[in-house]
């Protein structure tokens, strides 16, 4: 791991602890972070630091394409691992680049529902799983949006880590939009089930 990454994932690290109090469950299962899709659900902005911060060792992200436009964010975010991408239509570039990390057996932190204000689970990763043949790491996050329930003690950020999804589930199944969308519903589900383990 590259220092200048360790020293921000350290940072965000400390902070989820003395602000928000984080409890990380089925933690054993982040020294198994390899050469996967880390699937979350997205419900505050802080989510990709907050989960790329607990993992060791560096990962890909993928990062709306606006937040490229402010030059001195685009040289953090770029340092950092992440990758632009257009939404609302098909960014070939950004799937390109998604497919060369995923075959370089590098791990990428990628939301189904795409942003953290829809509701709609979208066919990219699934599309990504089923083309590269890449297994799923399903994580689920609860209370990032609550900063003062956690500090004041009510509350606590909790991140659950769920155990792999392996590509030998889908293998065999044909790479077509019909199957992009019904995986990605499936590992939603997977992530959601997560809520009550611990």
């Amino acid at each position: 791991m590259r220092r200048s990454y360790a020293i921000i994932t350290g940072c965000v690290r400390f902070m989820m602890n003395v602000l928000w109090r984080l409890e990380i469950c089925g933690k054993e299962k982040l020294k198994n972070m390899e050469n996967c899709i880390i699937a979350a659900n997205h419900i505050s902005a802080y989510d990709p630091p907050f989960i790329g911060s607990i993992i060791p060792i560096e990962i890909h992200y993928l990062a709306k394409w606006e937040l490229f436009k402010n030059k001195l964010l685009a040289a953090i975010l770029l340092s950092l691992n992440c990758i632009p991408i257009k939404r609302g239509k098909v960014d070939k570039n950004a799937i390109t680049r998604v497919k060369i990390v995923l075959r370089k057996n590098r791990s990428i932190l990628i939301f189904p529902e795409g942003t953290r204000k829809s509701s709609r689970v979208k066919s990219g990763i699934g599309k990504f799983a089923l083309e590269t043949k890449t297994d799923i790491c399903p994580v689920y996050v609860e209370n990032s949006t609550d900063f003062w329930g956690c500090f004041l003690g009510r509350k606590r950020l909790r991140i659950i880590i769920g155990d792999r999804i392996k590509a030998d589930e889908f293998k065999a199944w044909e790479a077509n939009k019909e199957n992009y969308q019904k995986l990605s519903q499936y590992v939603m589900e997977k992530i959601f089930e997560l809520k009550n383990e611990c």
